[in-house]
């Protein structure tokens, strides 16, 4: 599912698309949780912007673009269709 925006510090940091669903996802040795969604970034607005859940190798959104990377769901923006 395309995401319009991902919010979270800046007024968005960039835009994405939805991939996992599943908050037995795990990342970097934990899971995702209920209130995330695994999203692949594809574009950045806020360069500098921490993501939510750092990673050993990344720790801003402009070093996340086309990785896939948890987000919190409320700050996922969902355009409407």
């Amino acid at each position: 599912m395309q995401v319009d925006r991902l919010g979270c510090w800046y007024p968005y940091s960039g835009e994405g698309e939805i991939a996992i669903d599943d908050p037995l996802h795990v990342v970097e040795g934990a899971p995702i949780g209920v209130g995330s969604y695994m999203v692949w970034v594809q574009t950045t607005i806020g360069h500098n912007a921490l993501i939510w859940r750092t990673q050993v190798n990344m720790r801003t959104i402009e070093q996340a673009l086309g990785e896939l990377i948890p987000w919190p769901k409320q700050h996922v923006f969902i355009p409407n269709t």
